[in-house]
């Protein structure tokens, strides 16, 4: 027994000496001071709140340089995250920067937030304008002309962008469009909450090209779940979309 516990105590004073220690294992790394091994743990530092960047007396006092710790407080106005935090070499506290805080700066900045934005391709033609009686056309997008939808909003099969959250929204709707017959005419756009026109806007035609440009931008109130759809209409017959965009961007 005393010479397992000789043992034990020569092992355990090698690794000390070697300054390093391995919790969970004995395999030892040469360049770590501290390992830890483990296939289902992890290492857990405190949760602390700071409210002060430069407050060097709480919640640690005189905090050393590269002092690290979990911040559970948040307040984007003066420049604090929640998340891994450390003590710097300027004697201030710095936080680690995710996704969810860059959200919340960008929020309390009330700088628009990109949540939707699609490269809208070429449509089929459209027999029938205004002029004889054709309806708006709703416009569709493929899973390719998506090209970033942060809350997974557009719905492929209705056509409709879901508002994720109540807040303000600004929408913009622009397309660049084509007539058979390069006869002039009018567009009309328009953006729909539910069955409520929120905005529409018109487009002149360009007869040295064949070309109608159109641009719809709106800033709203919305709720959570409204449902928005996106028209277009021409004057002409056999008309098409042939280029555009969409962006929906989120204030707060």
């Amino acid at each position: 027994m005393k010479s397992k516990i000789l043992i034990l105590f020569l092992g355990l004073m090698a690794i000390i000496s070697n300054a390093q220690m391995v919790i969970g294992s004995t395999n030892v790394s040469q360049s770590a001071i501290l390992k830890l091994d483990s296939n289902n743990k992890a290492l857990r530092v405190p949760s602390l709140s700071v409210t002060d960047n430069i407050d060097a007396t709480n919640p640690i006092t005189s905090p050393a340089t590269g002092v690290m710790f979990y911040n559970t407080n948040s307040n984007t106005a003066n420049d604090i995250m929640k998340g891994i935090t450390y003590w710097g070499s300027d004697s201030k506290y710095h936080h680690q920067a995710t996704a969810a805080s860059t959200d919340d700066i960008i929020a309390t900045a009330n700088i628009p937030l990109l949540i939707f934005s699609a490269a809208v391709g070429q449509k089929a033609t459209v027999p029938t304008g205004s002029a004889g009686g054709g309806s708006a056309t709703t416009l569709t997008l493929t899973p390719t002309e998506i090209i970033f939808d942060k809350y997974a909003g557009w719905n492929n099969s209705t056509s409709q962008y879901k508002v994720p959250s109540t807040g303000i929204y600004m929408f913009e709707f622009i397309t660049e469009m084509s007539n058979i017959g390069n006869n002039g005419g009018t567009t009309v756009q328009e953006i729909f909450k539910g069955t409520t026109s929120l905005v529409s806007a018109f487009g002149r035609d360009n007869a040295i090209n064949n070309r109608m440009y159109t641009t719809v931008i709106s800033t709203q109130n919305m709720t959570l779940s409204d449902l928005m759809t996106f028209k277009y209409l021409y004057t002409a017959n056999n008309y098409r979309i042939e280029s555009g965009t969409i962006n929906i961007y989120k204030y707060q």
